[in-house]
């Protein structure tokens, strides 16, 4: 098949998904909701419009790749800083700690191969996709779009972070810690750097080149994007990390300046053509047939789809008083929405030999669910003005779950050593002081 004329038939599905999230009916949801059932449609499991070629795929790889930068350069610190970070930190502790519970007795019994790898992709969080999702339902500037992101912040980052040493070859673990660690001193000594140099003359200067032919600062940010990601491969480290520090490089250096329209000029280029392209991309990709070709894969994508909104509903109780008790489920519904890390880390794992193909195919099967369904429910929740008898049972089972996990996680820390709760409440206060320090 012709590479572009799969790049035509995804050019196409790129301009009816907004086109189709303007008829009311699918007004809710998700524009890459719709993205990703698109491509499915047209995929080889589907009509067989489009295949994955090896430009398509490269393609589909820098589009992944952009969609952590452009998520790196939205990420606004201060905008989300403090409270919302705090409690987003401690909601994915928690979500992880009963992750590495959950895939550790998936592997006792046989049904994963890498737990660690498993534990660690339950609690991600699509940063770069709620953020869009977010602003199209108007709640990106809100105080439930702040708390939203603060989970989604650490959630996206933490994996991010710890992803180069849980697939890294056997007994190498310690040097790939040494050698991310290394990655991500240089990285923020780099943001550091570029915050220092920043100034009112130089973004004068950027909005002056923007006006020119030749674009330079759209040229200087895709060179500083390719070498942050470049020197992310060279160490070891996953394409998107690089991607995502590139992303709040340039963000640190014009944010609050004029020169603040190049990231819409970034944007535009993302979400105008790569972005798409990879959610489009990401169906087409999916192998239906594979996930029900086994009742072991299909139970196991059925328990991956509960998993992925288990784990966020156990920490819930730590927004109570902060976020409103009807916002509550729509939180954890917004925080269980994630794809493009389950995507990226099932590829390397099975790549790696770590992961066999059956469970990545329930996990990402699982992780277009989320993208799918979970923020369309989340926004039907927040948007009836009297809340339906089904809302009121979903609201109650959300907060019945989250008040169970309380009570068990609140006996279990009354049994721990006097000494062992002193420290673990110097650790909070520690942590806490860190996130509300300006």
């Amino acid at each position: 098949m012709s590479e572009f004329h799969t790049i035509f038939v995804i050019s196409c599905i790129a301009v009816l998904a907004p086109l189709l999230n303007r008829i009311p009916a699918f007004a809710r949801a998700p524009i890459v909701a719709i993205e990703v059932l698109l491509g499915m449609l047209v995929g080889p499991s589907g009509a067989g419009l489009v295949a994955a070629d090896g430009a398509v795929n490269f393609l589909m790889e820098f589009g992944l790749v952009y969609l952590f930068f452009q998520a790196g350069f939205e990420f606004n610190q201060k905008e989300i800083t403090g409270k919302p970070l705090r409690l987003g930190f401690f909601a994915w502790l928690v979500s992880l700690s009963l992750s590495v519970v959950i895939s550790g007795l998936l592997y006792l019994v046989g049904l994963v191969e890498a737990p660690l790898l498993v534990a660690l992709i339950l609690p991600t969080t699509a940063f770069g996709i709620l953020i869009p999702v977010l602003r199209q339902a108007g709640d990106l500037d809100n105080e439930f779009g702040r708390y939203v992101l603060g989970v989604a912040a650490v959630s996206e980052l933490g994996p991010l972070i710890l992803a180069s040493i849980v697939l890294a070859q056997h007994n190498h673990h310690l040097h790939q810690t040494l050698l991310s660690a290394l990655f991500i001193a240089l990285g923020l000594a780099a943001i550091f750097f570029l915050k220092t140099v920043r100034s009112d003359r130089l973004a004068e200067n950027i909005v002056y080149w923007l006006g020119d032919g030749e674009l330079l600062p759209i040229r200087i940010a895709l060179v500083v994007l390719l070498g942050f990601v470049s020197f992310a491969d060279r160490l070891g480290m996953e394409l998107v990390v690089g991607s995502y520090m590139a992303g709040m490089a340039v963000a640190v250096l014009v944010r609050g300046t004029k020169a603040e329209i190049l990231n819409d000029r970034l944007t535009a280029i993302g979400s105008g053509f790569l972005i798409p392209l990879f959610f489009i991309e990401s169906g087409a990709s999916f192998d239906f047939v594979a996930l029900v070709r086994s009742p072991a894969t299909v139970a196991l994508f059925a328990f991956f789809c509960v998993a992925f909104l288990l784990i966020r509903l156990a920490p819930l109780n730590l927004f109570r008083g902060t976020v409103p008790e009807r916002d509550m489920p729509a939180l954890a519904l917004l925080s269980s929405t994630t794809l493009p890390l389950v995507v990226a880390l099932t590829y390397l794992g099975v790549g790696r030999g770590q992961l066999a193909p059956e469970t990545a195919s329930a996990l990402v099967g699982a992780a277009m669910v989320t993208v799918t369904a979970f923020p369309t429910l989340a926004f039907w929740l927040r948007g009836t003005r009297q809340p339906s008898r089904l809302e009121s049972s979903i609201s109650s089972i959300a907060h019945a779950v989250a008040d169970w996990f309380s009570s068990q996680a609140a006996g279990a820390f009354a049994k721990l050593p006097p000494r062992w709760i002193e420290t673990l409440q110097d650790a909070e206060r520690r942590v806490s002081d860190l996130f509300n320090r300006p």
